[in-house]
């Protein structure tokens, strides 16, 4: 399966919806980061319905309308999606960490723990990567009209980058482990 199928999975995960409703979701929702284009999307619905994640709901209206389709996730559907979440994305891909994010309620706790630590760590790696880099570079102070200056200021934003990403795991993980601790003394 690919992202848009999982995306698709993560929409029906939280309620049936209409095809024009996930697009109105889609576009409200994940479009700042990740984009379906209309083309891409009733393939994707009849490819994850013959795979068994979804099942196809006709819902009666007026007499001179035809029947509304509503998508549902199956239990199927939901096991797919989760174990998709618990995967770790490539380095670098962070579409598709956002997207599994998108879907990370459905995952316990102590499991979303370990994958964001992991995260964490090639965000630690990637930093240090980027710090090397940019140290042996600052000592020669570009003009702006440099092409040094230009990678320099790439690198600097990749460091920005990773050290957000770093803040938010971060985050994150703070938040995960209070409910784990608040769960274990009710």
């Amino acid at each position: 399966m690919n992202n848009i199928q999982y995306t698709l999975l993560g929409l029906l995960a939280r309620e049936p919806l209409s095809g024009y409703e996930m697009k109105q979701q889609i576009n409200n929702r994940i479009a700042h980061f990740y984009k379906i284009n209309n083309n891409q999307l009733y393939p994707s619905l009849s490819k994850l319905e013959d795979a068994g994640f979804i099942e196809l709901q006709a819902i009666e209206q007026d007499s001179y309308r035809p029947p509304r389709k509503i998508y549902r996730i199956t239990t199927s559907g939901i096991d797919a999606l989760k174990a998709w979440v618990l995967e770790l994305p490539e380095i670098g891909d962070h579409d598709t960490f956002l997207l599994k994010q998108y879907s990370a309620w459905l995952v316990r706790p102590d499991a979303l723990i370990g994958l964001l630590e992991k995260n964490k760590e090639q965000h630690e790696r990637t930093l240090e990567d980027y710090k090397e880099k940019i140290s042996s570079f600052q000592e020669k102070d570009p003009d702006v009209s440099d092409p040094l200056f230009s990678t320099i200021s790439v690198i600097e934003m990749g460091i920005a980058i990773e050290e957000a990403s770093i803040i938010w795991c971060n985050r994150m993980l703070d938040v995960l482990r209070r409910t784990l601790a608040n769960r274990k003394e009710t």
